[in-house]
């Protein structure tokens, strides 16, 4: 796997985020970070969990993406494992295309009440990652951080 397929799989991740929002701002961010140097550490071992509520097509979108950039397919689990997993959970109480990303060094939430607010925390999520993995372990950091955003 080379750079360019990264930079291409970043591209095609913006792409479909701004199909709905074309030049729209997000019209409210809050981000904190915890102040600690931890990361999570996306592997061959990441496990991708959907909520029971999630939009099926989610998950129809998201494995292919990441099955081609980062090379092996995502395990996928029924329910949280106790580490080292990405939930997607879908949160009614969230404005359309509104999203919440929380990232600690045990696992990855990205909560939306829409396919848009989740198209826009895997957008986020593509930006905040640290280093773009060039050895056979293929480990991608994500810093810890809580960011909620909205752009209606």
């Amino acid at each position: 796997m080379n750079k360019q397929v990264v930079i291409a799989f970043l591209v095609a991740l913006l792409a479909l985020s701004c199909l709905d929002n074309i030049g729209a701002p997000p019209r409210h961010v809050q981000a904190k970070e915890n102040g600690s140097k931890q990361q999570f550490e996306l592997t061959r071992e990441t496990y991708f969990v959907f909520d029971s509520q999630t939009d099926d097509t989610s998950l129809f979108v998201l494995k292919p993406m990441f099955q081609e950039v980062m090379g092996w397919e995502p395990k996928i689990a029924a329910q949280e494992p106790e580490k080292n997993y990405v939930l997607l959970k879908m949160n009614p109480e969230l404005e359309e295309g509104a999203y919440l990303l929380s990232v600690t060094s045990n696992r990855i939430i990205m909560e939306s009440s829409s396919r848009e607010g989740f198209e826009h925390a895997q957008e986020k999520l593509a930006t905040l990652l640290s280093n773009i993995p060039e050895t056979k372990e293929m480990v991608w950091k994500v810093p810890a951080i809580e960011i909620q955003e909205s752009y209606r």
